[in-house]
């Protein structure tokens, strides 16, 4: 009788080290699942990113298709499906014109001091040079139209579209998360630029 309440105890003991060794077979199965699950969560997302300058003439060695890959991290973000190239004009401002001297008081002083003939004649002088003077000044602070240079600089936004999953505040690339607002290096062919994240739909 002793001896098959023994055997009964081990028997119990046994059953209950099977269940646990099953539970945590099924536990790892269930995570193993789970996180494998994660890839059939992945859609497309369209994301768009602002450069707000650049040398213009980068943007002649992209196209429209390229690849693109975030400079920090190596990660794919994926295909350039558009972008848009403003100029940046940059205005010189021009020199203000300088007025031109006035008559010496002395100047005036001698021509009050001449006849009356004389004084009728200076008048006549005076207003033919006086009108020539305004002429001047007139073509003189009219401003001249200066050539528009080239613009040097641009402002882009690139649009490009991604297999991604979402996350908390954003969406996950295999284990990198981006952010609206997050600033980056985006990799576009051979060319980097200096961008940030403004919408992801």
């Amino acid at each position: 009788m002793l001896q098959k309440k023994i055997i009964w105890k081990l028997n119990i003991i046994d059953l209950l080290l099977i269940v646990i060794i099953l539970l945590s077979i099924l536990a790892l199965i269930y995570k193993s699942v789970s996180g494998s699950g994660d890839e059939s969560e992945y859609r497309e997302y369209t994301l768009t990113y602002v450069c707000e300058s650049a040398p213009i003439r980068l943007f002649d060695t992209i196209n429209q298709g390229e690849l693109c890959i975030d400079g920090a991290t190596g990660e794919e973000v994926g295909d350039l499906a558009d972008f848009e190239v403003t100029p940046i004009f940059e205005y010189v401002p021009t020199a203000p014109e300088t007025p031109e001297p006035t008559p010496d008081e002395e100047d005036e002083e001698e021509i009050s001091e001449n006849s009356d003939e004389e004084n009728t004649d200076n008048e006549n002088a005076e207003d033919s040079e006086n009108g020539d003077d305004e002429d001047r000044r007139v073509k003189k602070n009219t401003p001249t139209p200066e050539p528009t240079p080239e613009p040097a600089r641009a402002k882009a936004v690139f649009t490009t579209t991604v297999e991604a999953a979402k996350a908390e505040h954003g969406i996950r690339i295999n284990k990198n998360v981006y952010l609206i607002g997050q600033s980056m290096q985006l990799v576009i062919g051979n060319t980097v630029f200096d961008v940030y994240i403004s919408d992801m739909q």
